[in-house]
């Protein structure tokens, strides 16, 4: 059997995490983990600004453009996780963020250009770092591909790599899952599914997988995927224009849904892990050290 694992990881030199890039982090400690069972391990970090400040459109228009289109990928995927078209009251809400949005980015005029500027310049290069490595991931020739942030956590990388090792092997001569959330970023009451959801059984003693009938993400900041799966993905997400720049979670969502649509993707294709044993840190406590700087 072709035990081998394709790991990126996504960071940039101001990172509040930067340990993760050394041998403490996730990736390395996965990867000596992970080799002495007999898995060939690939490691990729995504560590540099990739965007060419001169062909971006980072002006009012822009911000503008990049908070209408993320906010409508949002209904896009409400419509997508609950099978009916927002009413009213939704899109009322969301009109009204987009103007509260726009409000705040344009009140501090003049700061508003630099902020703006920032904040499309910062999008644009974690999606780019992203797509670097989902495409290397792809391209690497391994069974499994994991992307993850340098946010990502676990106390315990060796029971991770141990439950790696089981799952994968179990799942090597099936289809599903196709790709699998295995970060604790939001709980799942939070993320509003309406699909039935269905328990796939034990990942360990204290972690369960769950599949739906919908396939839904829980940010990228861990995300596993089957090669043949990811393949199909990165074309369409490279389908996807980089502008209006949307935050690289919902232009995952947007591929997602499209690849849904194309009949890639179908019940029972996405697994979650519930607890998930990775912790995003930069949304929950952990026990990670971080930068003061």
């Amino acid at each position: 059997m072709d035990n081998s694992l394709f790991i990126g990881l996504v960071t940039h030199a101001g990172s509040r995490f930067p340990e993760s890039s050394g041998r403490q982090g996730l990736m390395a400690q996965l990867a000596d983990a992970l080799r002495p069972m007999g898995w060939h391990v690939v490691c990729s970090t995504a560590d540099r600004d990739e965007v060419d400040e001169s062909t971006l459109n980072t002006d009012r228009s822009a911000v503008r453009a990049s908070i209408v289109a993320e906010l409508d990928a949002e209904a896009r995927w409400s419509y997508f996780q609950r099978g009916e078209a927002p009413d009213f009251s939704t899109r009322l809400v969301l009109r009204i963020r987009e103007a509260y949005r726009y409000w705040t980015y344009l009140r501090t005029r003049r700061r508003a250009s630099t902020a703006g500027k920032r904040m499309l310049l910062r999008l644009a290069n974690i999606e780019l770092s992203h797509m670097g490595l989902l495409r290397q991931g792809a391209d690497s020739g391994a069974q499994w591909i994991l992307i993850v942030e340098d946010d990502a956590f676990t106390d315990d990388p060796h029971r991770l790599a141990e439950d790696l090792d089981t799952h994968l092997n179990r799942w090597h001569d099936s289809h599903q899952p196709k790709y699998v959330n295995i970060s604790q970023s939001f709980p799942l009451s939070e993320l509003r599914l309406s699909s039935s959801l269905v328990d796939e059984g034990d990942w360990n003693a204290s972690v369960r997988i769950i599949s739906s009938t919908t396939p839904f993400t829980n940010t990228v900041c861990a995300i596993l995927y089957r090669r043949q799966f990811l393949q199909e993905l990165v074309r369409e997400m490279d389908a996807i224009p980089l502008e209006p720049i949307v935050p690289i979670d919902w232009k995952l969502n947007i591929a997602i849904m499209n690849a849904s649509a194309a009949g890639m993707l179908g019940p029972s294709d996405c697994y979650t892990l519930d607890p998930a044993p990775i912790v995003q840190g930069s949304m929950h406590p952990t026990s990670r050290p971080r930068s003061q700087g």
